[in-house]
């Protein structure tokens, strides 16, 4: 081979990619990269949980059953339902650790969030990503889509969940809600509920006035701290955390979903959000995922 030649080799974000439409190589608009980018990361976290439930299947069917003769190995039904339902009790409200504060609203936490970002851009450069680091980018893209929205709402960051923070829809002045109303977009507009109950900022940033209200109950209670630590923190996980996940532009309802983890933890909050369902279930559809059901015990 002329020591000469120049080897090509394809970009690693192509080499999980299905076709030219998976590849955000010179991608500039953010919400199409970050659509991009989240399937990239939903891909691999899929084929290394196939892998994994694929060894365990092997592993089941090596294993004779407890209750079963020697040689003799129990299967599972391989009919697969249409609908997932998620069980909610009624009590589950009560069972959760008290409210945290949100690291991201803290001293230091920029470096933090810039220090996972660059860690995971090297993995990602260098075809080694972790499963970690792969929840960590969708949960940087849920809050840098969030800071979208705040910036629409004139909120600044560092008061989004401050003790002394209240949402610019409960201010009387030059940003009182008439002011702002004019220029935000319908999916961000204040419902009755946010302009009557005094409130922390980071209620607002989420297009889902379903979800807003649901959350705004609340407000100034421990279960508030919970909430706001699973939907705006950014750490690493190996896996998924109750939390959402966004595909397009942060304004727009049809681009976010929720979690499996966060549907089975706060249901019992959201099961009343059809709008968070319905945009959930459809990208659910389009990775052939079964639709999700709430019901309450």
């Amino acid at each position: 081979m002329d020591s000469s030649a120049i080897v090509l080799q394809r970009m690693p974000q192509q080499l999980e990619a299905t076709g030219r439409r998976d590849d955000w190589t010179g991608v500039t608009d953010s919400a199409t990269r970050r659509r991009l980018q989240n399937r990239h990361a939903q891909r691999i976290w899929r084929k290394r949980k196939q892998q994994h439930q694929q060894q365990r299947q092997e592993q089941d069917r090596q294993t004779p059953s407890p209750t079963s003769p020697a040689g003799i190995y129990t299967t599972q039904d391989e009919h697969i339902s249409e609908v997932e339902v998620i069980h909610i009790s009624r009590s589950q409200a009560a069972n959760y650790i008290p409210g945290r504060v949100c690291k991201n609203m803290l001293p230091g936490a920029q470096a933090r969030l810039d220090f996972y970002a660059r860690r995971a851009y090297t993995e990602y450069m260098l075809c080694s990503p972790r499963p970690a680091a792969l929840h960590t980018v969708v949960q940087l893209n849920v809050l840098h889509a969030l800071m979208q929205n705040a910036s629409r709402l004139r909120i600044k960051p560092m008061t989004l969940c401050g003790l002394d923070s209240l949402s610019p829809f409960n201010h009387i002045g030059p940003a009182s809600p008439r002011a702002l109303d004019e220029n935000l977009p319908p999916s961000l507009q204040p419902t009755a509920l946010q302009t009557s109950i005094q409130h922390r900022p980071w209620i607002d940033l989420f297009p889902l006035p379903e979800l807003r209200d649901a959350i705004l109950r609340l407000s100034w209670t421990e279960l508030e701290g919970e909430i706001s630590t699973d939907l705006l923190d950014v750490d690493e996980a190996e896996v998924v955390k109750p939390n959402l996940v966004v595909w397009g532009d942060a304004a727009d309802p049809r681009a976010w979903e929720a979690t499996m983890p966060f549907l089975r933890k706060w249901g019992w909050l959201v099961r009343g959000c059809e709008g968070l369902l319905e945009s959930t279930n459809y990208w659910r559809e389009r990775r052939g995922d079964r639709k999700l059901v709430i019901k309450m015990d």
